[in-house]
């Protein structure tokens, strides 16, 4: 883990410590996640005679997408059912909103809905500081083709091929690539995707937390919210939204409450 996500992530890395985990921190390159799954994969392959391993987003070659993608595709079956309950049926006009990082959440949120042709699939980018020309977008910004982790991809780079710098106050959104199944959702037209600011994420965090009465989202999810935020008041009332809430903010509460003004 990036040693910057590790000091982020706090939080969540004193779960994983509890639970018996050990975090080793990559000090190289940007301290993030990038360089995270760069130095797990450099140490796989060469101990891949004793080991297995296992990428926790649809990003890399072909195998971990797979993997990854058909381990989440269990999020959409289950919320399948919870529509057909709630409605009596597939609605005729729906919209799924998930954010995209690596994309591994959303691959397994829209799974059970690709061939649903009445069902938009909204994919959410981190569109990093106002004003700043930094961001974790690769779809959005249309960001030329390269190769990172072993997978073709959109990817941030520069003229050279040579990954750039992101920057995003969501830890788990902060990477330059995106995963080949998005990247192909895109070019068939099946998703469209588009991307929320830190200040968008944030202000949609604070109206989640008010108006919902449940445990409030992560920054990750919270991008996802600032779309349905801002797509609502053109919708009809008929239209159905859908958003994955895949994160607890428990995780992001230092850096939420320093965002507001207050000190934990």
């Amino acid at each position: 883990m990036g040693s910057k996500d590790i000091d982020r992530q706090s939080i969540n890395v004193f779960s994983m410590k509890s639970y018996g985990a050990e975090v080793v921190p990559v000090d190289s390159g940007s301290q993030t996640l990038v360089d995270a799954v760069s130095e797990c994969m450099r140490w796989w392959t060469s101990e891949n005679e004793q080991a297995h391993m296992c990428v926790g987003s649809t990003v890399g070659p072909n195998i971990f997408v797979k993997i990854c993608a058909w381990s989440t595709a269990q999020i959409s079956r289950e919320m399948k059912k919870q529509v057909i309950d709630e409605f009596g049926k597939i609605p005729k006009d729906m919209k799924l909103i998930n954010c995209v990082g690596g994309g591994s959440s959303a691959a397994g949120f829209w799974n059970e809905w690709i061939d649903y042709e009445n069902v938009e699939l909204i994919g959410v980018e981190a569109g990093g500081p106002e004003g700043s020309s930094l961001h974790a977008a690769p779809l959005t910004n249309n960001s030329p083709l390269g190769v990172l982790h072993g997978a073709t991809q959109y990817v941030i780079q520069d003229d050279q091929g040579e990954i750039e710098e992101t920057a995003s106050v969501s830890a788990g959104l902060d990477y330059p690539g995106v995963s080949p199944l998005h990247c192909f959702l895109k070019e068939s037209g099946r998703a469209r995707y588009t991307s929320a600011t830190d200040e968008e994420a944030i202000n949609a965090f604070q109206l989640v937390s008010r108006m919902e009465g449940f445990v409030s989202p992560s920054l990750e999810p919270s991008h996802a919210f600032a779309e349905a935020i801002k797509i609502a008041p053109s919708l009809s009332k008929d239209t159905i939204i859908v958003v994955d809430s895949c994160g607890d903010s428990a995780k992001d509460s230092r850096i939420i409450a320093e965002r507001l003004g207050y000190k934990i």
